[in-house]
């Protein structure tokens, strides 16, 4: 474990940003001398094998601050390559021309668009323009979050997973052959699809290719293993979404029964040696996307953080 928590360190050492310069003011200019330049190393595939059923990605609510071009480069610097795309990075509006420049300059980053969203629907009319969009774009999963307000404000711990929209998705799945993927949100949404079960028990009599994006984080924050949820749900989940806690600490955001702040991987609660495992028991061949919920703006050592931990982790679960 010391071995990986050093990778873990140096990884974010040569990510492209020092400890004084993590704690400096992020630079809002696209272009200017302070605009960080981030460390691309020599392509190096091919040097070690890389033995998971399933590859690491990026969810892209992570660079909610970020533009396109920096979400890239901090994509390259970190070897990532699968970037579940969201909404600030290219309209879910966008023309056909459009997406093929999205797509054009994604590949000079050797980054893919595997997948679209979260996307947060309240009605029929949204989700088939979603799914239309989908086909466009020429994914085979999408990210989504069906609910019902319940209130004039549409309060977000008010909103509650809608069957009616789901029976909808269930010919939609069939129609256009693109697996819809639930988004767990935690016990803070306690009727918006807080963990797996509560989705299960909405869509288990619907067609397979509704599962879920499962939110590794915001399952342990209602208070269940995220390596059981896999081994029994596994053959639903379409998409993984990796984050860490941790709990009850100063200053941690009051969430349910606990209080929670995201750190990076190797700092917090999660056991992701149980979690990477189920996963490759399972077979899960989708891609786990880092969703590293703090310090928008300046991101990178945290992120490199967690990536380095997750292969080195991957490595050990793996190893003969």
């Amino acid at each position: 474990m010391k071995k990986l928590i050093y990778l873990s360190a140096l990884v974010a050492l040569v990510g492209g940003v020092s400890a004084a310069d993590a704690k400096k003011p992020a630079c809002t200019c696209e272009k200017c001398p302070c605009k960080p330049a981030y460390v691309v190393f020599e392509d190096t595939t091919g040097q070690r094998e890389w033995k998971m059923p399933f590859q690491l990605g990026l969810a892209g609510y992570t660079m909610n601050k970020k533009s396109l071009d920096e979400t890239l480069e901090i994509m390259q610097s970190l070897d990532l390559h699968f970037l579940c795309v969201k909404d600030f990075h290219l309209k879910y509006t966008a023309t056909d021309a459009e997406i093929a420049a999205f797509k054009e300059k994604c590949a000079k980053y050797g980054v893919t668009g595997y997948g679209l969203g979260p996307l947060y629907t309240k009605d029929n009319a949204a989700v088939r323009a979603y799914f239309e969009f989908a086909k466009r774009f020429g994914t085979k999963v999408i990210v989504g979050v069906p609910y019902d307000p319940t209130d004039a404000k549409d309060s977000w711990g008010k909103r509650k997973g809608s069957r009616k929209q789901l029976e909808y998705i269930d010919t939609l799945v069939k129609e256009f052959d693109i697996k819809y993927a639930i988004h767990n949100h935690g016990p803070n949404s306690p009727e918006m699809f807080p963990d797996v079960e509560y989705g299960y028990n909405l869509i288990k009599d619907l067609d397979k290719r509704i599962g879920f994006c499962m939110d590794v984080g915001w399952e342990f924050g209602c208070d269940r293993d995220p390596a059981e949820t896999i081994r029994k749900y596994g053959d639903r989940i379409y998409d993984i979404h990796l984050k860490n806690f941790a709990v009850n600490v100063k200053g941690a955001r009051k969430i349910g029964k606990n209080s929670f702040t995201t750190v990076p991987m190797p700092r917090g609660k999660l056991d992701y040696a149980s979690i990477f495992k189920a996963l490759s028991d399972v077979g899960y061949k989708g891609v786990c996307s880092f969703e590293y919920e703090r310090d928008f703006t300046n991101n990178l050592g945290g992120l490199a953080e967690s990536v380095g931990y997750a292969r080195g982790i991957c490595d050990a679960v793996t190893a003969k």
